[in-house]
C-alpha cells in the first residue's frame, strides 16, 4: 500500500466479502511475510519458511488465509460498515472501527451484529515480502499471476476497485525505468501485524447473540455498581491513608513560607 489510509477500506472489505481467489490475492499482497494475527477466538504466530514434506514450504500468511477462508465458509454475506479509520503515520498504525453483522448459513435466525476495533501494524514492503514459502494448494499453477501482484507489477483486485490501480507495466519496463533512476517511486507498506479488538459483550454474542450479551452488560453495570458501594463504604478510610493532594500543597506551602 502506497496510500495506507486510502486503501485499506478497499483491503478490508476485499478480506471480508471477496472470493476465495480474491482473499488469497489480498493476503499475500498487502501483509508480510511472517505476518502475526490476534483475535479473541484464534492466534496466527509469526512464522518464515516452515517445509511441510510433501506439500511444500510456507510462511504465516498462509494461516491467515486459512481463517479468512473459514471465516467466509461460515458466513458467504458478510454486511461490513467501516465507520472510521485513523492512520497513526508517526508509529506506522492503522485503526479501524468496523461494524460487522455475522451470519451463520446453517444456523436459521442466527445474526451476531458485532462492532469492533481493528489495529494494523504497518510496515515497509521488503524483498522477503515478495513471497517467501507457496502458496497453498489449489493455487501452484497461478504462482507466476501472484508473484506478479505480489512485486506490484499487476494489480491486486482491491486496488481496481478503488480506482488506485497503475497501469500495468511488464518486469522488464520496470526494470528499466529503475535503472534509468527516472524518480524514486514511494515508500509501500504491509501489514505486520493485525490485531482485532473486541468488547466482552461484542465477542460473547458469536456464541450466545444477543441474550449473551445481554448478560455480560448486566454483569458490567452490576461491577459498576460493586464500585460505587466499595468507594461509600471505603472511601472515609481512603482519604485518612491517603490525605488530598490539594491539602498536602498547602502543607507544602505554609511549610516554604516558614523557611
Amino acid at each position: 500500500m502506497e496510500n495506507p489510509a486510502q486503501e485499506i477500506k478497499h483491503v478490508i472489505r476485499t478480506l471480508t466479502q471477496g472470493t476465495p481467489d480474491e482473499q488469497h490475492d489480498a493476503i499475500y499482497r498487502y501483509f508480510a511475510s511472517g505476518a502475526t494475527f490476534e483475535h479473541p477466538f484464534c492466534r496466527v504466530p509469526s512464522f518464515k519458511n516452515l517445509h511441510v514434506p510433501g506439500v511444500g514450504t510456507f510462511d504465516s500468511r498462509a494461516l491467515i488465509t486459512a481463517i479468512y477462508r473459514w471465516y467466509k465458509i461460515l458466513s458467504p454475506k458478510i454486511d461490513l460498515e467501516i465507520e472510521s479509520c485513523v492512520h497513526d503515520e508517526r508509529a506506522n498504525l492503522i485503526y479501524l472501527t468496523i461494524f460487522q453483522i455475522f451470519s451463520i448459513w446453517f444456523i436459521p435466525f442466527y445474526r451476531a451484529p458485532v462492532r469492533l476495533v481493528t489495529v494494523l501494524h504497518l510496515a515497509p514492503y521488503t524483498a522477503s515480502d515478495k513471497g517467501e514459502g507457496s502458496p497453498p494448494p489449489p493455487y501452484h499453477a497461478a504462482q507466476e499471476k501472484l508473484h506478479a501482484v505480489q512485486v506490484g507489477a499487476e494489480p491486486s483486485y482491491a486496488a481496481v476497485t478503488s480506482g488506485d490501480a497503475p497501469a500495468v507495466t511488464s518486469p522488464t519496463s520496470t526494470t528499466a525505468a529503475e535503472s534509468s533512476g527516472s524518480g524514486s517511486s514511494p515508500t509501500r507498506y504491509v501489514i505486520a501485524k493485525q490485531q482485532d479488538l473486541y468488547q466482552v459483550n461484542e465477542f460473547v454474542k458469536f456464541v450466545s447473540l444477543a441474550p449473551g450479551s445481554l448478560a455480560a452488560t448486566l454483569l458490567q453495570l452490576l461491577v459498576t455498581l460493586v464500585c460505587l458501594a466499595g468507594v461509600v463504604v471505603l472511601g472515609p478510610l481512603v482519604k485518612a491513608v491517603w490525605p488530598s493532594s490539594s491539602a498536602g500543597a498547602k502543607e507544602g506551602g505554609g511549610k516554604e513560607k516558614q523557611r
